[in-house]
Order: C-alpha cells, then sequence, then structure tokens
C-alpha cells in the first residue's frame, strides 16, 4: 500500500470463527455475516480486492483469540493482510509476520506499553502500523470499551500528538478508526484521518462510518484537495479506506468503490 493511491480494504473481523460486524464497537451489538473466513476472503479477491483488514475480536476484548483462523488466512489467501486485535508483545508481532502477514496493528499497547511497539520497529518497522481509535477526541484502548490510560501525559495526549510520535519512531502506516461512526454507515471522519496522516508523515487508513459510494467519493475529494494545496506530506496523506458493513449487506461492489476512490 503507498500512499500514492487510495486503496479500499475490506475488513473481516473475527469473533468465535465467524465474520461478524459490531456497531460502535459494542460487542452486545454482533451481527454475523459468515462461519468461513477463508471464503469471505477469497470472494473478496475474486472481487478484486488486493489487501485485507482482519480484526481478532475476540484478543481485542481480552478473550481468547482467532489464532487458527488468522493464521488459515495468513497460509491460505493471496491477499495481503494486515491483522490487528490483541496485539501486545514483541513476540506475537513477530509471530504473525512470520506466518506471512504483511502488516501488524498495535493498539492499546502503543498507548499503554509504548516501548514494546518501538522494539517491534526497530527489530522490523516495515510490518508495524499503529492504531489510532478515536471517540469524542480521545484514544480509546482495550476494544474501544475504555479510554487511553498510561499515565497523566500519554492519556490526555491528542490523536495528532500520538501520530505524530510514531511518524517520528519511524512506523510504517497508522490506522485511524472514528469508533462512534464504526459500522452506522453514516460516513467516515476523513477530516480528522487527514489530521493525523499530516501530524505523522504516514500513509493513513481511514475506518469508521462508510455506508456508501458518496462517502468514498468525498474520503478522495478530501484526499485530493490536500494534495492540490500542496499541504499533502512528502511522507503520507490517505493511503485507503477500511470497508465492512456496507460490502456485506451490498450498499456498493469492491469494484465500485475502487471506481469511486480513483
Amino acid at each position: 500500500m503507498s500512499s500514492g493511491a487510495l486503496e479500499p480494504i475490506p475488513a473481516v473481523d473475527l469473533s468465535g470463527g465467524r465474520v461478524v460486524r459490531l456497531l460502535r464497537g459494542a460487542r452486545e451489538r454482533e451481527t454475523v455475516y459468515g462461519d468461513d473466513p477463508l471464503r469471505t476472503a477469497s470472494e473478496f479477491a475474486a472481487a478484486g480486492a488486493r489487501w485485507l483488514h482482519v480484526v481478532d475480536l475476540d484478543a481485542a476484548f481480552g478473550d481468547g483469540g482467532n489464532r487458527e483462523a488468522i493464521l488459515r488466512l495468513l497460509g491460505e489467501s493471496p491477499l495481503r493482510v494486515q491483522v490487528a486485535g490483541g496485539v501486545r508483545t514483541v513476540e506475537s508481532y513477530a509471530a504473525l509476520r512470520t506466518a506471512g502477514a504483511a502488516r501488524v496493528v498495535f493498539g492499546t499497547v502503543a498507548v499503554e506499553a509504548p516501548q514494546v511497539v518501538e522494539e517491534a520497529i526497530r527489530i522490523d518497522g516495515a510490518g508495524v502500523a499503529v492504531a489510532l481509535d478515536v471517540r469524542g477526541g480521545r484514544l480509546q484502548t482495550r476494544g474501544w470499551v475504555e479510554p487511553a490510560a498510561g499515565g497523566a501525559a500519554r492519556a490526555s495526549m491528542s490523536p495528532e500528538a500520538a501520530a505524530r510520535h510514531w511518524g517520528e519512531c519511524g512506523a510504517s502506516a497508522i490506522v485511524y478508526t472514528s469508533v462512534e461512526r464504526d459500522g452506522t454507515m453514516e460516513g467516515p471522519d476523513a477530516e480528522a484521518a487527514l489530521r493525523v496522516a499530516a501530524a505523522s508523515g504516514l500513509p493513513t487508513v481511514v475506518a469508521g462510518g462508510v455506508g456508501a459510494l458518496s462517502h468514498l467519493r468525498a474520503v478522495r475529494a478530501v484526499a485530493r484537495e490536500h494534495e492540490l494545496t500542496g499541504r499533502r506530506p512528502v511522507k503520507g496523506g490517505l493511503a485507503g479506506v477500511i470497508l465492512g458493513r456496507a460490502l456485506y449487506e451490498g450498499r456498493f461492489t469492491l469494484p465500485e468503490a475502487q471506481q469511486a476512490l480513483r
């Protein structure tokens, strides 16, 4: 994934081995879309996807995990897979990279124990992405159920300040999610994602709220305006959009999403 083009990235969120979507990150508001993640990934690949965003929801909530399903996706899917959810040690990061993950996303640990992510960057920075999950302007952790903790200074750090830190550390990408919008199909917060991209100087993927092709065109317009006005960093900008419920419920197809983002 480069910062030169916007990539539509289908999401496969896993809970109990099934493909699900949550509404605003709430486990009690879960919708099941399938019981075979590899088949779902294969369908996305057939439709023209190049990347897949896989979230282990159980691991993110500290409730087991979906290791077998993820390893199967990494071993058998033709897509470049970005894995998120409950990755909190350098060892688990390295294991996912060895198994074939193109990128691994650190969330909670990036706030509560940033030295872990910094060590992963020193060892293998090309695969490190950092999740900035935001609700009401504040970073969220542990499956989005808690405001960020980790000392007064870090707990009050703005998303832009956190993004700047990870850009300086040498992470490869940022994944920005508006928690309030996730699963709502009410539209993503592209402007906030762009502020994070500008602060970090990193390719930034925006997630949360995409429900129509008009939303994708709006993201493209925000990115394009930034380019034309000369405010875009040499390295950075919006690089992709994660798609979930809208694809599963047939609001548009992946080829239509690709066209809207061009």
